[in-house]
């Protein structure tokens, strides 16, 4: 059993790119409603979060895996849990945020906290990927290259 666990934490780096890709979609397609809604959009606005939301409590789930079966440096560690629960705010907002759409005929009042779910959990997913590449990569991985000279 201990194999499958390890196998599905293995997964992690292949399943977190969808939940990524289709909830920052999703908020800038909500952002989108604001100005030009649509029963298209509403549409895709709803689609994307229940894909995202999905994907990303697999991500979610398969993180915590590869979490527990891979060697985590002393100094990594805070990095690590701002990441794990970061990636699980996601999931639940992103949850949430699906729900709100799923429910498009929502009065005035309501279609705010649909707007909000959305651009939350858009900016969830970015801040979440940003502490997996710090643990990816270091702590200096977003930071601008100097140049070296001819």
């Amino acid at each position: 059993m201990d194999h499958v666990a390890e196998f599905l934490g293995k997964i992690h780096p292949i399943v977190l790119h969808f939940p990524l890709a289709l909830l920052v979609i999703g908020a800038a397609a909500e952002c989108v409603r604001l100005f030009r809604d649509s029963p298209f959009l509403a549409r895709a606005v709803t689609w994307l979060f229940a894909l995202g939301a999905v994907t990303a409590i697999l991500s979610a789930g398969s993180g915590w895996l590869l979490a527990a079966h891979e060697h985590i440096r002393s100094d990594q560690k805070a990095t690590l849990e701002s990441h794990r629960w970061l990636g699980v705010a996601t999931a639940v907002v992103s949850s949430l945020a699906w729900l709100a759409a799923a429910r498009d005929s929502l009065p005035p009042p309501r279609r705010s906290v649909r707007r909000i779910l959305a651009l939350a959990a858009g900016l969830l997913v970015m801040a979440t990927g940003y502490f997996g590449g710090e643990l990816v990569w270091g702590r200096d991985w977003f930071q601008p290259r100097e140049q070296s000279s001819p």
